[in-house]
């Protein structure tokens, strides 16, 4: 969709002490693109890191971007014990999961279980922009752990939700051996949640597209593309569209699980 007024983009980069960037442990932490600040990581070579999500402030995942810039990437396989979700947000790259090469292009994702290596090489002249969000797989007796998916949100039919439109990316509701959710969230110009939530598990929200504002935890925030926002436990929250293009972002939460004491 074409913006019809392009000027309402939020440009953030001298506003120095002021910004919409707040933290309030255990409750909610919004950042903001101009106020996060980039790492480098030795496994990744030309790669920026923007770490949204740790459980140095109270999370129990790890989410992150990383911008890929030309002939960037993983330095090796990248093997670890957790499950790893990757979204393509913009821009191209190789990934080789678990031996086997796929081209991925923005709105690409793949979801791997734990102990499945994967790598990713950007050859393009444009950077590649990639969500990933890792977090300990909880086993259950009663489900097997799920096999890799490689998949696209283009493809995925959209269901009617609080937020008009949902896109699920792993099938969490049919095979409860998932133990966290990715879904694509689409809230259309004015279109708000019916109630406040609350709830016990977390978020991890990247907004996408559009402009809205988020309502957590008794406060306001004025959310545009590229934003974050961490929702800790029981933090009271709803989300309302701004326009003129929907409000669009790729949701984090852990399902299908008993809590520990």
């Amino acid at each position: 969709m074409v913006m019809k007024n392009p000027d309402m983009k939020l440009d953030e980069r001298n506003h120095l002490s002021l910004t919409r960037a707040t933290v309030r442990p255990g409750s909610a932490n919004l950042l903001p693109k101009a106020f996060t600040l980039d790492s480098l990581l030795p496994e990744w070579r030309n790669t920026k890191a923007y770490v949204y999500a740790a459980p140095l402030m109270g999370a129990d995942f790890i989410e992150m971007k990383l911008d890929i810039g030309q002939d960037g990437g993983s330095r090796e396989r990248v093997e670890n014990p957790y499950e790893n979700f990757l979204y393509v947000i913009r821009g191209a790259a190789e990934f080789t999961l678990s031996g086997k090469k796929y081209e991925m292009e923005k709105e690409n994702y793949c979801w791997l279980p734990p102990g499945v290596d994967f790598e990713i090489q950007n050859g393009n002249a444009a950077n590649a922009e990639v969500l990933w969000v890792r977090k300990r797989y909880q086993e259950t007796k009663h489900f097997p752990v799920p096999g890799m998916i490689v998949g696209s949100v283009r493809d995925i039919e959209p269901i009617h939700s609080i937020a008009e439109e949902e896109q699920q990316c792993l099938p969490f509701e049919a095979n409860p051996g998932f133990d966290m959710a990715m879904n694509m969230l689409t809230f259309f110009p004015g279109v708000t949640f019916p109630f406040t939530e609350a709830h016990v598990f977390e978020h991890g929200g990247y907004f996408l597209d559009g402009r809205g504002n988020f309502w957590i935890n008794g406060e306001n925030y004025e959310v545009h593309e590229d934003d974050f926002c961490y929702m800790a436990p029981y933090a009271p929250h709803y989300v309302v569209a701004y326009g003129p293009e929907p409000l669009r972002y790729l949701l984090y939460k852990p399902v299908n699980r008993d809590f520990d004491l």
